[in-house]
C-alpha cells in the first residue's frame, strides 16, 4: 500500500539568476532556494537552516537525507554530464560538470 510519501512531486520557479524549487508531498511542501554557483559548481540548492529544519518541517524530519536524495536526483535528471553532491551538515546540494577522465 502506497503511503503519502510515495505521491511527491518537485516544482520550479525561476526568478533570474536564482529562484525556488519546491518540494511536494501531499499539501505539504518545502521551498528550496537555488543559485547559481562558480567554478564547477553549476547550482547551489539550499533546504533551510539546519537547526531549523526538524521544527518546520517535522512530517519529514527522520526522512531528510531521503528528501536531498530525491531533489537531487531531479535536478540532474536529463544531464548526464552533471552529477549532484549532498552536504548534510550544511542541506546543500551542489549541482557540478562531471570531470572528464
Amino acid at each position: 500500500m502506497k503511503t503519502p510519501a510515495d505521491y511527491w512531486s518537485f516544482e520550479c520557479q525561476p526568478s533570474g539568476r536564482d529562484g525556488y524549487f519546491f518540494y511536494h508531498e501531499g499539501s505539504q511542501e518545502i521551498p528550496f532556494y537555488w543559485e547559481y554557483g562558480g567554478g564547477d559548481v553549476l547550482v547551489i540548492v539550499r533546504m533551510t537552516e539546519p537547526d531549523k529544519f526538524d521544527l518546520r518541517y517535522p512530517w519529514v524530519a527522520a526522512r531528510r537525507r531521503e528528501i536531498l536524495e530525491r531533489v537531487a536526483q531531479e535536478l540532474i535528471r536529463g544531464r548526464p554530464s552533471c552529477r549532484a553532491d549532498i552536504d548534510d551538515q550544511s542541506l546543500c546540494i551542489y549541482v557540478r560538470e562531471k570531470v572528464a577522465a
